[in-house]
């Protein structure tokens, strides 16, 4: 059977035969990034022929934007996209999953003739190849109530929408605001205990990650305002570094624990984890003078603060309006910030305490959604401390989302 559509394609195994239910046809218009995609598809079904039952699905999408201002405007987005992922199961107790993710991304970046004659023909249009989830399922490990997950994973927590205070475990990706929420896989090994009506979920990862940044325009949204000079003088140039946690066990592994289950129809979990804040903050700022006018570079060095979160959520309905609220204590480690100031007399320096481990701060969510007979989606939540606020500077937020259906999703 084969059947056309816009959104996707997947391809489905089970013995000698397969069965296409959903394809795609798509003009690739960078040629080497088609050719790449082809042969992972051939490459995924000489693979499935070793496993019992292989999914295979995918889609493809175009997102163009166009910035609309008073004065002037331009595109802001270029992209084509395909998403490739792989389910299959080897043996009763083996569960595999992998999602690849390619993209031509961006605008072509021409600067020169001898950017024309680039073979890889990058410049003309970029892309990028980004593995997203790869992880291997053994149900019944050591003991029949036990699973594990190994590999490369996305581990979301929380009953709240798209905004989670007691997920911490896979960064967020901010690149892109209009899929604000989405989360960055991680290498980790993540274990669950069953034991009815409860679940035991305990989670290691030994290497953090951060979060992703929107681009430049964007990133004071996160990380704040630009930093503000001293009276008479005049930035000229602005570097940044960004400190990582050392390599080493003791420095850069996250651990997780969660307890979950169902009481009177509603979820509900507490959590512990202690890791990094996504985002990193300011550790040190130093001005250096650049002569007797007061032109001044700016050297900012940036890491990340060390947090414990203590957390809980819950989720429910009522006469068929869900409801739901999700809460968390953040435990930072004292974080910081050094300035150091040029004067007559040579440099002063200042330390401010940005974030005190005897002054924790508390991030809550609180909402609900229903759906009307005619299909349409309403959601709103009251949010307290939005992902980038921390300690004395949480804010508060009503947020509201409304959602229509049309064509095939009827």
């Amino acid at each position: 059977m084969l059947n056309f559509n816009r959104a996707g394609f997947s391809v489905q195994r089970e013995g000698e035969f397969y069965e296409i239910n959903r394809f795609t046809l798509y003009a690739a218009r960078c040629a080497k990034c088609a050719k790449f995609l082809l042969w992972i598809l051939l490459s995924i079904l000489l693979i499935s022929r070793a496993f019992a039952q292989v999914n295979i699905g995918g889609y493809v999408e175009t997102i163009n934007r166009y910035w609309i201002s008073p004065d002037s405007g331009k595109w802001t987005w270029n992209e084509v996209r395909t998403e490739v992922n792989l389910e299959a199961t080897p043996g009763d107790n083996l569960h595999f999953y992998s999602e690849v993710r390619l993209r031509a991304l961006g605008f072509p970046n021409i600067t020169s003739i001898t950017d024309l004659q680039r073979r890889e023909k990058d410049k003309d249009f970029p892309w990028s190849l980004v593995v997203r989830e790869t992880y291997l399922d053994i149900f019944g490990f050591i003991y029949p109530n036990i699973d594990l997950r190994a590999g490369k994973q996305i581990i979301a927590w929380g009953t709240a929408d798209k905004i989670n205070p007691t997920s911490n475990l896979s960064s967020y990706d901010l690149e892109d605001f209009f899929e604000f929420g989405e989360k960055i896989g991680v290498n980790a090994l993540r274990v669950n205990f069953t034991l009815e009506p409860v679940t035991l979920e305990a989670d290691f990862i030994p290497v953090f990650t951060p979060s992703t940044l929107p681009p430049p325009e964007w990133t004071n949204i996160m990380l704040g305002e630009d930093i503000p000079l001293p009276t008479g003088m005049h930035l000229v140039n602005k570097s940044d570094t960004v400190k990582l946690p050392e390599r080493k066990l003791n420095k850069s592994a996250e651990a997780a624990f969660k307890i979950s289950g169902t009481l009177w129809n509603w979820d509900f979990s507490l959590s512990y984890f202690y890791g990094y804040d996504g985002l990193p903050l300011g550790e040190r700022v130093e001005i250096i003078p650049l002569d007797t006018l007061g032109n001044v570079n700016l050297k900012i060095i940036t890491s990340y603060p060390r947090i414990q979160v203590i957390g809980g959520d819950f989720a429910g309905s009522v006469k068929g309006i869900g409801v739901w609220g999700e809460g968390a204590l953040y435990i930072p480690e004292d974080f910081i910030m050094t300035r150091v100031i040029p004067s007559p007399y040579g440099p002063v320096m200042e330390m401010d305490t940005l974030l005190k481990n005897k002054s924790p701060y508390f991030k809550f969510v609180l909402g609900a959604d229903y759906t009307f007979k005619n299909g349409m989606y309403f959601n709103i939540q009251y949010v307290r401390g939005f992902l980038h606020e921390r300690g004395d500077s949480l804010k508060d937020y009503f947020i509201a989302r409304v959602e229509k259906k049309f064509f095939n999703d009827e």
